[in-house]
């Protein structure tokens, strides 16, 4: 009978005593056994309970990516306290407000943060540095006794749907969270796993707990700093089995050579499409499985689907799978009650196993997480994500509530109008979005890549997409881009989309590089528009002969380059500014 009355330091130290030798982790020309491991583990330990002076124990981690993470984050952990993960890379008046959010006793930095530590804590003396902590060593500590339901750490959320919000949880959560992700991956010892995502996010605790405490072997890769063309040949490099990541970069990890080593590929955290399907049956060996999942910071694992080379997949979504013991997943509508089959609804989940709540937020607490009428001990959790139930009890994703139009009042399955595009010859990739008309009523707007060499144009697309969906499901308007934007956990940026030009233009094509990137910005300005597309006619969106002496002369500033004014009148557009601005520097 598996026991979640324990803390994640128990856990840990119990893989110790069982594999002190095993290799834990490895990043870069760096390796450490699991007795290494635990030995800079105590050194965190020992410098926090010297400095121990009675008041609630938080501490703040401004750390990269790295074996240094993994063990601040035990360290914290061991000594009775909670960890706050924040991103390094925030403004440091942001990081002021949190770190004043949480009020903890001690921040620990990487060396190369430790100024921003020391700048954003209200005592500078509480900022420590994890290399010079792990690699002093230091007088043994006794183990220090944490109670199941303490609190473990606080996430803060990316605030794609408005001001981040910490959750929190406790090491009996994390603990029956990590045994769900352990039951349906199949973890043992032998495993060698990933751990890809950064230290402030929370698909981090699946990948470092799911390795450390199980007895498997643990390799930190920092995505921003070795990028990603590299990766292939690290997965290969490292004979890593397991591979847990959005889709976005299991996309660009596996697009070159194959992965016999690979036995199981998790995705989480963004729709995974049928390509991805395809993609790992092609590079994975025949035994291999992709496990398509959904969870969230405040309830962990919640469905999981996995498939291998045979699986029979369904038209529409990638499914995210059957049930997980503990976690009961309902659809619910806006009154909260349960969608008919095959209807769209919120997610909602019931378990006795959800997060605590949001730090300091009860009302929000409140209004997201539901006592249950029936049972004291379960909960019920608002997740704000929308999905479908297929008559064989698997689970379609459908995207976050708030990022989902309402056409005549009815929720719009705008994966099925992205699948469609997709299905268009030339289409590399497609996002559907919301944005208003000039009315201000709400209508569909396209986003499009096209593949190498393609040429796209609307109205064969336009034709495509009227002679498989509804009229109301139709793009209004389109957009073709080189790329689409991503965040920094490489999820598909809805934010920073750009907005359609106004007017009757059929197609706006954002700027391809950093010259017309800067061309547009000045342009933008000028007119006051929100975006402008590089073949769109300046004049016709406005321009008259006041804006193109503003924008003269502020391009000119910008390029050192002579542009006669006539120059705007023979290309008026941004791709014909840089075409004739890229002449003049050459020249």
């Amino acid at each position: 009978m598996v026991s979640f009355e324990q803390s994640l330091p128990e856990r840990f130290r119990a893989q110790v005593r069982k594999h002190p030798q095993r290799l834990a982790i490895e990043a870069g020309n760096r390796a450490l056994s699991y007795a290494e491991l635990e030995g800079a583990v105590n050194a965190v330990l020992g410098v926090l309970h010297a400095q121990a002076d009675g008041r609630a124990q938080r501490v703040v981690l401004l750390v990269d990516q790295g074996i240094p993470a993994v063990i601040a984050t035990l360290g914290v952990l061991s000594a009775g306290a909670a960890y706050v993960p924040l991103d390094p890379t925030l403004p440091a008046a942001r990081l002021r407000e949190l770190v004043e959010e949480v009020e903890p006793a001690w921040i620990i930095a990487n060396e190369c943060h430790l100024a921003l530590a020391r700048s954003v804590h209200a005592d500078p003396r509480r900022a420590l540095c994890i290399e010079a902590i792990a690699s002093g060593g230091g007088a043994p500590v006794p183990e220090i006794a944490i109670a199941p339901g303490a609190l473990a750490y606080i996430y803060f959320t990316s605030g794609s749907t408005g001001k981040p919000k910490g959750v929190c949880d406790s090491h009996r959560n994390v603990l029956h969270n990590i045994w769900r992700y352990t039951k349906n991956l199949h973890f043992d010892a032998e495993d060698r796993m990933t751990l890809l995502q950064a230290p402030h996010f929370s698909g981090a605790v699946s990948s470092m707990f799911g390795a450390l405490l199980n007895g498997a072997a643990c390799f930190p890769y920092d995505v921003r700093r070795e990028g990603l063309e590299a990766m292939g040949d690290w997965l290969r490099a490292k004979r890593i089995t397991i591979f847990h990541a959005v889709p976005a970069i299991f996309r660009e990890a596996l697009a070159g050579g194959d992965f016999p080593a690979l036995r199981c590929m998790r995705l989480e955290g963004d729709r995974a499409s049928r390509r991805d399907i395809d993609l790992f049956r092609r590079h994975c060996a025949a035994g291999a499985i992709l496990a398509n999942g959904l969870g969230a910071t405040e309830c962990g694992l919640v469905r999981q689907w996995r498939i291998d080379a045979t699986t029979p997949v369904p038209d529409g979504p990638v499914p995210i799978g059957d049930a997980v013991d503990d976690m009961q997943v309902r659809l619910l509508d806006e009154r909260g009650q349960d969608v008919p089959e095959g209807e769209i609804g919120e997610i909602a989940v019931r378990s006795r196993y959800l997060a605590l709540g949001y730090w300091r937020r009860p009302e929000l607490t409140a209004s997201r997480f539901l006592a249950d009428p029936d049972e004291p001990a379960l909960r019920t959790y608002l997740s704000g994500d929308l999905g479908r139930m297929l008559p064989d009890g698997t689970l379609q994703y459908l995207g976050r509530k708030d990022l989902q139009p309402k056409i005549r009042g009815q929720w719009v399955d705008t994966d099925a109008v992205e699948r469609v595009l997709l299905g268009f010859d030339g289409v590399r990739e497609a996002v559907v979005s919301i944005g208003q008309d000039p009315d201000r009523e709400p209508r569909l707007v396209a986003y499009l890549v096209p593949r190498p060499e393609a040429e796209l144009r609307v109205e064969p697309i336009r034709r495509h997409a009227l002679a498989q969906l509804p009229v109301a499901m139709v793009p209004a308007s389109w957009v073709l881009m080189q790329a689409l934007p991503l965040n920094a956990n490489l999820k598909v940026d809805r934010a920073a989309l750009p907005a359609p030009a106004s007017g009757d233009a059929p197609i706006f094509v954002a700027p391809r590089n950093a010259l017309e990137r800067q061309i547009e910005a000045i342009w933008s300005e000028v007119l006051g528009l929100d975006a402008i597309g590089i073949d769109d006619d300046l004049f016709a969106l406005g321009a008259d002969s006041i804006h193109v002496t503003r924008a003269r002369n502020r391009l000119i500033g910008a390029f050192s380059v002579d542009l006669p004014f006539v120059t705007f009148f023979d290309r008026p557009s941004i791709a014909g500014l840089a075409d004739e601005i890229e002449c003049r520097l050459r020249a």
